[in-house]
């Protein structure tokens, strides 16, 4: 498994990881606040002020002083601090705030995105900038709005993303966007680009505009300076994908531009074009939340359901057919209890928390990225609970004394064993009996499990195997 790491426009290969188990005795499944995602980890920020890890350790992301080693298969805890107020995370670097709005950064810092002046990876959370209000992880390149409205980045900046009137490379230092107003609000940071919202609702961008990224209506080329996107004053977030952009207003109206090939905008019809200029999506509906990956989305209604669409690699869209592209949007799962949505998504995996601070995440799972407690690395299009161990889950290919299809399923599954049994035992993937079903002509019926991973056991085998229901 290697890691590529984006230099300027350049590439190169770094270390490889090996695989193992990690678990951590103080995790728990509840209390859960906010989710977000580099590429191939994902961090976590609880209510009690702490922040946890688990997937690749790439570039010391797992913050502990150590780089690569085996893979963390649960929750573990960064350091001991428990008064981290906020987080969000690039491709393979992480970012979390305190109240007193010290910033911290930890992983990747090759493109100088940490601005502490040099190009050096952290391996444990180091303080990056102070009085900051608001922050964002793009890619490669970090943006910051400080308590006097200022607005900073550091980082790559080849396209201007950084929006300061040049396009070198990069800078290991904070540098003050060219404007230097003091009514930025919310910054928001994507792969070449970089957007903010001002106080009076206004939005602007910066970076690369090949594909229609910065939302202004010009062709081609890039900006290294913020310029702003219509004239509307009601935009509430952003989210950045590498070729397309969500936008949500107050309203709760959805909009997208970019690229629109493989769905990844939401538009019908759309097919394979670039978007220069805000577009609707759905307006039949409206929204609370949004997300981005390298290209599909995810977006939260107001009833609190939630919808992808875009490519499905490894699952990320709910589909269950390859990589199929799904348009019109999907819905992931049949939850009304979603509470918070992802708000940065590194690669190809989505994850959000429930209304009672459960953690549940699905798609691409091969550096167990999801955190599930199934025991293998294995992608799913259903969402699945971040777990603290791996409890029953054991691997279908272990088991040969019971066999279940189809798998996924949603009504009716089928069941083989070696010996007869009158009935099946669900659990969760916590332990929790969920149901006990009869066993009717070799059928069992699921369909009034909701959406999710479970362990079925037979008196006659208590190891169990994992059914995916959709």
């Amino acid at each position: 498994m290697f890691k590529n790491v984006s230099i300027g426009k350049a590439m190169m290969t770094a270390f490889s990881l090996c695989v193992g188990v990690m678990m951590n005795a103080q995790c728990s499944l509840t209390g859960w606040k906010k989710f977000v995602q580099t590429e191939q980890s994902s961090i976590a920020l609880k209510e009690d002020g702490t922040i946890w890890m688990w997937g690749a350790n790439t570039d010391g992301i797992k913050g502990d002083g150590t780089v690569g080693g085996d893979l963390v298969k649960h929750p573990v805890q960064i350091g001991t601090a428990s008064d981290w107020t906020d987080i969000d995370a690039g491709r393979f670097f992480a970012l979390a705030k305190k109240a007193n709005g010290d910033l911290y950064g930890w992983g990747d810092n090759q493109n100088g995105n940490f601005g502490i002046g040099n190009n050096t990876d952290q391996y444990s959370p180091v303080i990056i900038a102070q009085n900051v209000s608001s922050f964002s992880a793009g890619y490669h390149h970090v943006m910051i709005v400080k308590n006097d409205g200022t607005m900073w980045g550091a980082g790559y900046n080849d396209w201007g993303g950084l929006g300061m009137g040049t396009s070198v490379a990069w800078y290991n230092t904070w540098q003050q966007e060219s404007s230097k107003a003091t009514d930025w609000k919310t910054p928001a940071a994507g792969f070449y680009n970089s957007f903010g919202i001002k106080t009076n609702g206004t939005l602007w961008s910066a970076g690369t505009n090949v594909e229609g990224q910065t939302g202004t209506g010009a062709t081609g080329g890039e900006s290294d300076v913020f310029v702003q996107i219509g004239t509307d004053t009601n935009w509430k977030a952003v989210s950045c994908g590498v070729y397309h952009v969500l936008g949500l207003k107050t309203t709760g109206k959805l909009f997208g531009w970019g690229a629109s090939s493989n769905g990844r905008l939401g538009i019908a019809g759309a097919g394979a074009q670039y978007f220069r200029t805000p577009q609707p999506i759905e307006a039949s509906s409206t929204y609370t939340q949004i997300a981005t990956s390298w290209d599909a989305s995810a977006i939260m209604k107001s009833d609190n359901t939630l919808y992808a669409f875009g490519a499905n690699h490894g699952g990320i869209t709910g589909g269950t057919a390859g990589d199929t592209n799904n348009l019109p949007p999907q819905q992931i799962g049949t939850s009304t209890n979603w509470k918070t949505l992802a708000s940065r998504v590194g690669g190809f995996h989505f994850g959000a928390v429930q209304n009672d601070g459960s953690l549940w995440a699905w798609g691409t799972d091969n550096l167990f990225q999801l955190g599930n407690g199934d025991g293998t690395a294995t992608n799913s299009n259903v969402p699945t609970q971040v777990s603290c161990a791996d409890n029953l889950a054991v691997s279908n290919a272990a088991i040969s004394q019971l066999v279940i299809y189809p798998n996924p399923a949603k009504d009716v599954v089928y069941i083989k064993t070696a010996q007869k049994t009158d009935e099946v035992k669900i659990y969760s993937l916590t332990g929790a009996l969920v149901n006990v079903s009869k066993v009717v002509n070799q059928t069992i019926n699921v369909a009034q499990l909701p959406a999710g991973t479970y362990i079925l056991k037979t008196e006659n085998d208590a190891k169990g195997v994992k059914l995916i229901k959709k």
